[in-house]
């Protein structure tokens, strides 16, 4: 028999909200699952179909420690790792981390290489006497089975994901021409399936993997933070640690798969049968808290209700915490508060202080960190909507939806803390949306929107300080780089922008 674990998108490095107990969470998920792959499933091999970090840019502290942990698996287990298009964003680079760790010994760098023949994926099998800068495939010898347990790897391929996997067929069958027949083969991939997660965008559908199907035994999967299963082939364990509200619900399960893979003599002698149990991964738990706003006529009578809601809430949060999936050495962990506003607001939006609301609510309940997400409306826009001028808002019957945004998004700013500048900045919410429209890239959205807010309110980044520890490697003559995501993170948040 012989056991592997199937783990993804571990993230490490992730300082989420630009907390150092969250790029800590990342590492001790990670940590724990090894772990148990090791001590209580019995592993033969682990493997990694994508996104062991969450960026190309390491800091020292976090390539540190995950060397330090790798190197905590015993010798004789190999980490197998494909590349997630967190592991090598923006633009791609001839050398990665995972190279340094393959060069290193610390994993196996498996990828195709899809330039030499635009039919044909190449593999090259791992050599550890030359292991070069990455290897094609990986072959496990067991003596009970009639051939090997060959592990394959694919890159992230974005919307070229389809394209790549009729290459990696044809390639797979051309390695076994040239290797022999494995008794059971692996590939390790990083895309999401259709029907998933349909926000997602970017899926494959099952039709482009027919072909894979026919040379592919077990598909593990990275990308989808949840945990998903299909066609008793095709398999995606979930992210160790949840990395936004959505993901923190109790319908995504995170977690691991242990395999196990067993000689099957009625199917004949090459035949190998597997089973797949899942396991959920340690991690930090989320807890929603929704409260409707409707009913109150006065900030007071809000904050008073609001206050009595989320003390009827915390013996449930502490009860939420104390499962063992949340729980670090036998302790709960302080949680991660989804605080959500719903309904119609009957005071002005100025008067209404969400963040003085999410400080009571992360004292009560002990919370690490309080996600704020006002899904609210005021009473003067609603009245609005409905007085909106007919003739400017209607072109020859048709509806001039870009007046209506004008009006609404003028609107909207002028009760909030941008009233002196509504004009302003009704044009950068309708930019924005223009934008998001025309389907750019978020990250030009992001930073279009935090350009204009650097020069509308430049008063609002003044005295801004950055929670970062000093680095153990830093020598005093480097810096961290001025736009990183965590200072842009922190930057946001200071001036009122709050992102899930």
């Amino acid at each position: 028999m012989l056991t592997f674990g199937h783990i993804a998108d571990t993230h490490l490095g992730h300082r989420q909200y630009g907390l150092n107990q969250r790029e800590d969470d990342m590492m001790s998920s990670t940590r724990a699952a090894f772990q148990e792959m090791i001590e209580e499933r019995e592993t033969d091999a682990i493997l990694l179909p994508g996104d062991l970090f969450h960026s190309r840019d390491l800091r020292p502290k976090v390539l540190d420690q995950t060397e330090r942990e790798l190197a905590r698996v015993p010798d004789d287990i190999p980490v197998l790792v494909s590349r997630g298009n967190h592991d090598e964003n923006l633009t791609p680079r001839k050398v990665t981390w995972l190279n340094y760790l393959h060069q290193r010994g610390h994993v196996v760098f498996l990828k195709a290489d899809l330039d030499a023949d635009p039919e044909t994926a190449r593999f090259e099998r791992y050599n550890p006497d030359n292991p070069g800068e990455y290897a094609g495939f990986y072959d496990i010898d067991i003596e009970e089975f009639d051939g090997s347990i060959r592990v394959f790897g694919l890159q992230w391929r974005g919307a070229k994901a389809g394209k790549a996997l009729q290459q990696v067929a044809n390639g797979i069958r051309a390695t076994n021409e040239k290797h022999g027949e494995p008794a059971f083969t692996v590939l390790l991939a990083h895309f999401g399936m259709e029907d998933e997660v349909p926000t997602l965008g970017g899926t494959v559908t099952h039709a482009e993997l027919r072909d894979v199907k026919e040379v592919v035994d077990y598909l593990a999967l990275g990308h989808i933070h949840k945990r998903y299963e299909a066609s008793d082939w095709i398999y995606n364990p979930g992210s160790p640690e949840a990395h936004n509200t959505r993901e923190g619900r109790d319908d995504w399960e995170h977690g691991y798969y242990s395999v196990s893979l067993n000689s099957d003599p009625s199917e004949g002698d090459n035949a190998v049968d597997f089973e797949v149990a899942h396991h959920e991964s340690k991690r930090r738990p989320y807890y929603r808290i929704e409260f409707d706003v409707t009913t109150y006529e006065s900030p007071g009578e809000l904050e008073a209700a609001f206050q009595e809601y989320v003390q009827s809430e915390q013996s449930a949060v502490t009860e939420y915490c104390r499962q063992s999936k949340y729980a670090a050495r036998g302790e709960p962990r302080d949680p991660i508060l989804d605080l959500r506003f719903t309904g119609t607001l009957q005071c002005s939006r100025g008067d209404f202080r969400a963040d003085e609301l999410a400080a009571y609510a992360q004292d009560v309940c002990n919370a690490l960190y309080v996600q704020v997400n006002t899904g609210i409306r005021t009473a003067n826009v609603q009245q609005l909507i409905s007085e909106i001028d007919e003739d400017e808002v209607f072109k020859d019957g048709q509806l001039n939806t870009a007046a209506l945004e004008d009006s609404v998004f003028e609107t909207i700013a002028q009760e909030s803390m941008y009233a002196e500048n509504a004009s302003d900045v009704a044009d950068v919410l309708g930019n924005a949306h223009q934008m998001a429209q025309a389907e750019e890239a978020v990250e030009d959205i992001q930073d279009s929107v935090s350009s204009a807010r650097r020069n509308l309110f430049p008063e609002l980044a003044d005295g801004v300080v950055l929670d970062i520890d000093e680095d153990p490697f830093d020598d005093g003559n480097t810096a961290e780089t001025a736009g990183s995501e965590e200072s842009r993170t922190e930057a946001d948040e200071a001036a009122g922008v709050v992102n899930e």
